[in-house]
């Protein structure tokens, strides 16, 4: 099985699967291989592999970056169930194999977690604690804060997130030229060759983003290209998705705000652009969801705002008629 992951792994760069996902197939799909003591993928049967998801729920131990060894959730057990799928789609393909032990393997059910989208005090708490320090106290002089050397870059990538409903790695791909600030557009471009995560589109974004952009823009150098990163690290690399959720992150701690992390901000322009009347139609299009599964879980959320609302405000039942 190992020899096979590094052609299957091969052929996933080829087809155009982001980096990300290449990785976590590669983690996953070894785990499997040394769970099942690297056999000849023929060999693997389907009782194999029902041990292998018994093992993940029950005995296996996770090794994550913020040391937490929680039991994996739903969402990461269906991504194991995905990428045992995708590999032996191609092993069925490449490898004629006669028999997939993977044909009757179900679904991990998974309990999403509520969609919390940040609220107005929220996202004013995090956009300050992207400008200033926090407060220094010292015995000589008064109480002060600084502004923070990065203040316009995490002020306009925070407001551009919340603007456009735009991923992380969307943001991250962004280069200069795909922002133009006369039209009050940006463009996202698709991953590769491939539209598979990310639908290539025009966005508008407001006057407070380009604003917040052309500041931004104004810090880099003279000679910079169009075609260089809009969003880069201190060290000048391009800032991919994991720079900006750990940006979020600690942005988020300092700023008091629980949970801090990108899709929040997705969540939360899906949430207020349906509460502002949008459709969901064109909350598609701007999002890039291939299918309106998703969205009608953000319209779900603003009709139980709508209900509590008019349970507050009726007339008829608080005057008790």
């Amino acid at each position: 099985m190992s020899h096979a992951l590094d052609g299957f792994l091969f052929t996933l760069k080829a087809e155009s699967y982001s980096q990300a996902t290449v990785d976590l197939y590669h983690i996953m799909l070894t785990t499997l291989s040394d769970f099942l003591e690297n056999p000849k993928v023929s060999e693997i049967a389907a009782k194999d592999l029902t041990r292998y998801f018994a093992y993940l729920q029950s005995d296996y131990v996770p090794r994550r970056q913020s040391g937490n060894t929680a039991p994996l959730s739903g969402s990461t057990l269906q991504n194991h169930w995905k990428a045992i799928r995708c590999f032996f789609k191609w092993a069925e393909e490449e490898l004629n194999l006669k028999s997939r032990p993977d044909a009757k393997l179900k679904l991990p059910p998974n309990n999403p977690k509520a969609i919390l989208p940040l609220s107005e005090d929220e996202v004013k708490a995090l956009v300050d604690s992207a400008e200033y320090t926090r407060q220094a106290k010292t015995n000589v002089r008064r109480t002060f804060r600084m502004k923070r050397p990065t203040a316009e870059r995490d002020t306009a990538l925070i407001i551009l997130l919340l603007d456009t409903g735009i991923r992380s790695g969307e943001a991250g791909r962004l280069n200069i030229k795909d922002a133009d600030l006369e039209t009050g557009e940006i463009y996202i471009a698709p991953y590769g060759s491939s539209q598979r995560k990310t639908k290539s589109r025009a966005l508008p974004i407001g006057k407070v983003a380009r604003k917040s952009l052309w500041r931004y823009l104004t810090t880099r150098p003279k000679d910079t290209r169009p075609d260089e990163p809009l969003f880069i690290t201190v060290a000048g690399r391009r800032m991919g998705p994991n720079s900006i959720r750990c940006l979020l992150k600690d942005l988020g701690a300092k700023a008091g705000v629980k949970n801090c992390h990108p899709h929040r901000l997705r969540h939360t322009f899906a949430v207020e652009f349906l509460r502002n009347d949008g459709d969901i139609f064109t909350l598609q299009m701007i999002l890039g969801h291939s299918s309106l599964d998703m969205v009608r879980k953000y319209l779900q959320l603003v009709k139980a705002d709508a209900k509590n609302a008019h349970r507050r405000a009726s007339p008829a039942d608080r005057w008790k008629l």
